[in-house]
């Protein structure tokens, strides 16, 4: 069941059409609001999802647990989706609302990694003898550093504001295209990301006790005399 995504057909001959579409989508804050960049959003705060009272009074017990672990894979899913251009993310008191943001692709710069320590390096290694030496654990030959068959890389989000300007009358008719399915895809990610929020509703919330290691320094008498 759709709750984010309009099951209005947009008229994509009408540039009318895709304008207002856009126009009077919800936006919200990219960062603080004095920063005032502002994209396309969502409010996911729980009385806006549309819950019933049992699954309400459950949803706050949810909230408690690490919730993002688990919906993030739908948020990677829409990065794929988009290639690494779009994302998204949370903003607002606590982070009550779903923000469409740029992002892009970048390379880490890492080329080779240790098979021993798996330290990072940032040359590759050679065809010689002893070149693949690890710096950290001296690890060498068949145990040492070895080249990324695919290089790493991370995803840069951009937190400026996406049509901050909300004025698109010198848009071509492709560019307006092109903007409606991201924010139709944006929306459509918004209802995944609700409807795997419901899914645990499903799930029971269990307290568990974890023992956390803690270093600390402490006071013992010198055995020297």
């Amino acid at each position: 069941m759709s709750h984010f995504y309009s099951q209005k057909k947009i008229d994509r001959r009408s540039k009318s059409s895709m304008v207002q579409f856009l126009n009077d989508h919800f936006r919200y804050d990219t960062m603080n609001s004095w920063n005032r960049s502002t994209s396309y959003a969502h409010c996911i705060k729980l009385h806006n999802l549309g819950l019933t009272s049992e699954q309400l009074d459950k949803a706050y017990d949810v909230i408690r647990t690490d919730i993002w672990d688990e919906l993030d894979v739908q948020i990677q899913d829409f990065v794929t989706q988009m290639h690494g251009a779009y994302t998204i993310g949370t903003n607002g008191r606590s982070s009550g609302y779903l923000v469409l943001y740029s992002s892009e692709w970048k390379s880490t710069g890492y080329k080779s990694y240790c098979r021993t320590c798996y330290q990072r390096n940032y040359q590759a290694c050679g065809n010689t003898d002893g070149d693949n030496t690890c710096g950290a654990c001296r690890a060498t030959g068949d145990q040492g550093r070895v080249n990324y068959a695919t290089p790493p890389r991370q995803l840069s989000v951009s937190s400026a504001g996406i049509d901050d300007e909300l004025d698109f009358e010198d848009w071509s008719m492709e560019q307006l295209k092109a903007r409606v399915n991201v924010v139709e895809a944006f929306d459509s990610a918004c209802d995944d990301i609700r409807q795997a929020f419901i899914d645990m509703l499903e799930m029971s919330v269990v307290e568990e006790t974890i023992m956390v290691p803690q270093k600390r320094y402490v006071l013992q008498a010198s055995h020297a005399q």
